[in-house]
């Protein structure tokens, strides 16, 4: 009993000043038991009902893992381990006989499925990933019912324990990328983890990865078909964003809807996202550059420009730039702002300055023109959109500062850097850099999916039948 009592308050000691933390005590059978959990944390009525009631009905007679039958039960060899249970959301039992279990009866309540605001569909799935990370593990294995969907469990942050875990397919996965992501997500040395993109920024390629080298996504069909190619999937208890590795530029333009519509249209709006982005990095540069080199452009453009800025008295270089800093604050305003009023706040406020600066001949139409036609085009590929806003402004400068040969130089740096940049070991630009024949029929052309053979060689590394020809 001296051990019983010891070791019971030594669990109770590490709960000191925690209203929540609660503990009970019942006699059965001639042995005394105690119940240690955190209120809301645990679920009362499951202790009542698995925990409490089977204790006072077999207690004394069988053993307390015989006794709780319905509910996942696990030894506890030490008070530490007693905490990290109960901090976790389980129920540790001890029993004067000298047992010690902790049983699983995390109350799960939280928000159901839903669509995801930032990936919505006309045609497909309309369920989105909630912050509950078993609920979302059971959503992917709906969708691939395989013996080889494997998932493995890491515990992360010194003091909210947050639970990580991975999902794949270990007959598809590359075992480089597997065995690289797990060295990553184990050197992860931090206090806390509240949500995935603390994971994303340790596991990413590079100590300051420009453009993600980590996908991430609220749709469970959307990682499903990631998984089928031989991705693996990153789920952080807490966060309904999901990430999945390796990731390549070309999963920018990929919508799952694509695989619901006609292969033409899908073809046509991929490369319409691609030209699209292009246009929206390249166009405010390429105008600047033009505007400010006669020989490259047409008198009759250079005219144009020129007598529309007449009475501005700042440099078009200088316009240009205060025009994207004024609608990046004014799109910053509407996002932050309640959702009521956001959209209408920056549709209204960008209508408003924007009037209001051509004719007050503080800017002139050329330019709001362009800003306009390039802002709207950034939003054609939304994982790309942040990072974009500054490679613009980047373009921008050479442009403003060196010219044409400036923007050059800068454009051919940037295809340099995306050649060799990589993710998990894949190249970024695959299936383009290096070239693969058989990736093309999923990248800017679709084809349909019965065409489409093998999975994506570049990410599982192996030539693997993904369906076979339509008869």
């Amino acid at each position: 009993m001296d051990d019983f009592d010891g070791f019971s308050a030594q669990i109770t000691a590490k709960f000191d000043k925690m209203s929540d933390f609660d503990a009970r005590s019942l006699t059965s059978g001639g042995v005394t038991y105690r119940v240690f959990y955190i209120k809301n944390l645990a679920s009362r009525d499951m202790i009542n009902k698995y925990l409490i009631a089977p204790l006072l009905e077999f207690g004394g007679r069988v053993s307390v893992f015989d006794a709780i039958s319905q509910v996942s039960v696990e030894t506890i060899s030490s008070a530490d381990g007693a905490v990290d249970a109960v901090l976790s959301g389980a129920a540790v039992i001890i029993s004067s006989s000298g047992e010690t279990v902790s049983a699983r009866i995390k109350n799960d309540d939280g928000r159901a499925p839903s669509e995801p605001e930032t990936e919505n569909v006309i045609r497909g799935a309309h369920e989105g990933f909630t912050e509950n990370g078993g609920a979302n593990a059971m959503l992917i294995r709906r969708r691939i019912k395989s013996t080889h969907l494997k998932k493995e469990d890491f515990s992360l942050g010194g003091e909210t324990k947050t639970e990580v875990s991975i999902m794949y397919l270990d007959n598809v996965v590359r075992s480089d990328v597997l065995e690289s992501l797990k060295r990553r997500i184990s050197e992860i040395k931090i206090n806390g983890i509240i949500d995935s993109g603390y994971v994303e920024m340790y596991i990413q390629d590079g100590k300051y990865s420009f453009y993600p080298t980590v996908g991430n996504s609220e749709r469970p069909d959307t990682v499903a078909a990631k998984i089928l190619e031989g991705r693996v999937a990153v789920i952080v208890d807490g966060s309904p964003v999901v990430l999945t590795v390796p990731y390549l530029f070309v999963e920018g333009f990929q919508v799952v809807e694509d695989y619901s519509k006609s292969v033409v249209y899908a073809t046509f709006e991929r490369i319409l996202r691609f030209f699209g982005m292009t246009a929206s990095l390249l166009f405010p540069a390429v105008f600047l550059a033009a505007a400010n080199a006669p020989s490259l452009a047409e008198t009759k453009f250079i005219e144009y420009v020129s007598e529309s800025r007449k009475g501005i008295g700042i440099p078009l270089f200088a316009e240009l730039v205060l025009v994207f800093i004024v609608f990046e604050l004014v799109r910053e305003v509407g996002l932050r702002m309640p959702k009521a009023v956001g959209s209408a706040v920056g549709i209204v406020g960008s209508l408003i300055i924007g009037d209001s600066a051509v004719e007050a001949g503080i800017v002139s139409a050329p330019v709001l023109m362009v800003v306009a036609f390039s802002a709207v085009c950034n939003f054609l590929a939304p994982p790309y959109m942040n990072s974009n806003v500054v490679l613009r402004g980047f373009l921008i400068l050479s442009a403003g500062v060196f010219g044409a040969a400036g923007l050059s130089v800068s454009v051919l740096a940037v295809i340099v850097a995306f050649m060799r940049k990589r993710s998990f070991g894949t190249p970024y630009l695959s299936p383009l850099v290096p070239f693969s024949a058989s990736g093309q029929g999923d990248f800017l052309v679709m084809l349909p999916i019965w065409r489409q053979k093998y999975i994506p060689t570049s990410i599982s590394g192996k030539k693997i039948v993904r369906a076979k020809k339509k008869k």
